[in-house]
């Protein structure tokens, strides 16, 4: 590339992150500069398209900046989807540093900040960052919206160099205090007037999510244009999709149907595709893209695990409310699908659905350290009897079968705990399970 047409970019998209406006703070930021300040391995930050990781860098880049007394001068910003930079291949890099040189004058003595936004659009990329990092003169962050392929080319090159960081859409703590600037405290569970407030902002997250840009404007037309950009900037065109309408449809499938259980099978002749290797193709590629989360059944035998169907669960609920078929009452879930993502927000769970001996299913099973934690049902509506047997049925048989104690019923209505033989059920209120208020408080 022509080094000039490298500093216009520089230059205008350095403006651009810095004057980034109604930023507000993730929680992922607690600690992070006492954890990664002395480390010098590259810090890499994935997540869907969209959730905020260039907001993210601009705040880490805030933190360092102020801690560090740097100036602006010490960093490089770069997004690599600037159509500026289509032509951009691995012998510019060296180019791009001339270019920033040339352009700024940083202090020696600090290192030089490097934030490279989805990087993996330049093939070969990790060649040279893994050349530059031998030189530690770099504090290095990238980003990028594809799992596999960050974590093939990493493994090749950047072996125990760097550091993965998994940043998702807001949690509902998230959109209740940092983005809605709701002050949480001990008390605010047992104050009526303040309970009241938490639950109608709870109906709104339920409705939004928790993607940055879409719970800022409720553009249902901007979530559709997120939905159609995975699916083609980061399916069809990275893996160069043959049948993109039925790859469409199998996202659309899968998002009507949150939490079903889903052979191989049923979605082949869901979206008439004959070729069941080519189908999950197509389930890994929506999962790399972090579009959908897949849940196998738990089992101590590999075999079964591999073997049984799974379910999905969509990265954001604002992707089910917006573009999924729906002709009921789908809050049950919705409800399924919240838990799903504060589950999997701790790097530390493994998740899985389990099915007892007799045949009932256990929404989630949370495994840490190769040890079965916990048991979790989720239902919004617990006034009908059977609903109740059903539930805790399968937890009952599932804690004897996993010789666990205590298990849990997330739900909308009921606070209750009952006990049988030694074992417990506690019913929690799940808005209440998601701000946790012995761990989260707002001070």
């Amino acid at each position: 590339m022509n080094k000039e047409r490298l500093k216009q970019a520089i230059v205008s998209q350095k403006k651009a992150f810095l004057e980034k406006q109604d930023l507000f703070q993730r929680d992922i930021l607690h600690g992070f500069y006492q954890k990664f300040q002395k480390t010098n391995e590259v810090l890499v930050i994935t997540g869907i398209r969209r959730c905020g990781k260039s907001s993210l860098m601009r705040l880490l880049w805030d933190e360092y900046a102020q801690r560090e007394k740097l100036s602006t001068e010490q960093f490089l910003y770069l997004n690599f989807e600037d159509e500026r930079l289509i032509e951009f291949d691995k012998d510019d890099f060296a180019k791009l540093l001339e270019a920033y040189l040339e352009l700024y004058a940083p202090n020696k003595k600090q290192k030089i900040f490097l934030f490279l936004d989805e990087i993996q659009n330049v093939k070969y990329w990790e060649k040279w960052l893994n050349r530059i990092y031998a030189e530690d003169k770099y504090k290095i962050f990238i980003t990028g919206s594809n799992a596999t392929l960050l974590s093939s080319e990493l493994a090749t090159s950047l072996t125990g160099r760097n550091i993965p960081i998994t940043l998702h859409p807001l949690s509902f703590q998230e959109y209740l205090i940092n983005f809605k600037g709701y002050k949480l405290t001990a008390e605010s569970f047992y104050q009526p007037a303040e309970k009241i407030k938490i639950e109608k902002t709870f109906k709104e997250y339920l409705l939004f999510g928790g993607m940055p840009a879409f719970i800022k404007t409720h553009s249902i037309e901007l979530i559709q244009e997120y939905f159609k950009d995975i699916i083609s900037r980061d399916i069809v065109n990275r893996y160069r999709v043959k049948y993109q309408q039925q790859l469409k449809e199998l996202a659309h499938l899968l998002l009507s149907n949150l939490g079903q259980i889903q052979s191989l099978k049923n979605l082949s002749q869901g979206v008439e595709l004959k070729n069941l290797n080519t189908v999950k193709n197509y389930l890994d590629y929506l999962e790399s893209s972090f579009l959908f989360r897949r849940l196998s059944l738990f089992s101590y035998s590999l075999k079964k695990q591999i073997y049984n169907p799974d379910k999905y669960y969509t990265v954001d609920i604002a992707f089910f409310q917006n573009i999924a078929f729906k002709n009921s009452d789908n809050t049950g879930a919705v409800y399924e699908n919240i838990v799903c993502g504060q589950l999997v927000s701790d790097q530390k769970n493994e998740l899985f659905y389990f099915k007892t001996k007799k045949g009932f299913e256990v929404d989630f099973v949370v495994k840490q350290k190769n040890k079965v934690q916990q048991l979790i049902q989720v239902c919004f509506e617990m006034s009908s009897p059977k609903t109740i047997e059903r539930e805790e049925r399968a937890l009952w048989e599932a804690m004897a079968e996993l010789k666990l104690k205590n298990s849990f019923i997330l739900n909308g209505q009921v606070e209750k705990t009952v006990k049988k033989d030694g074992k417990t059920i506690q019913y929690i209120l799940l808005w209440k399970w998601l701000l946790d208020c012995s761990k989260h408080q707002n001070n």
